[in-house]
C-alpha cells in the first residue's frame, strides 16, 4: 500500500516488511513517522495523540480493506 505524506512531499510503499509506523510527541505536536531500513520519514503532524491514533486506525482499516493508496489527512480532517 502506498501512503502519501500530509504535505504531499513523500510517498512510502508500506508493503515493505521493514517499515514501522509510530507516533511521538515533539514540542507539543504529535508526529506519525515511518522507519524503513535506517531512515525515517515524517508523514504527518497532529495536535493530539488521540488524533494520531485515529489516523493509524484509519490506515489499518484501509490496508485490511485492500486499498492500494492512502493520503494522510490534515489535522482538521480527523475527528475523535
Amino acid at each position: 500500500m502506498l501512503i502519501r505524506s500530509q504535505n504531499k512531499a513523500a510517498i512510502v510503499n508500506f508493503d515493505n516488511v521493514f517499515n514501522i509506523a509510530t507516533i511521538r510527541n515533539i514540542n507539543g505536536a504529535v508526529e506519525i513517522y515511518i522507519i524503513s531500513q535506517g531512515s525515517r520519514c515524517n508523514m504527518a503532524e497532529y495536535s493530539t495523540k488521540a488524533k494520531a491514533m485515529k489516523v493509524l486506525d484509519m490506515i489499518q482499516e484501509a490496508y485490511v480493506n485492500g486499498h492500494i493508496d492512502y493520503q494522510m489527512p490534515e489535522d482538521s480532517e480527523v475527528e475523535v
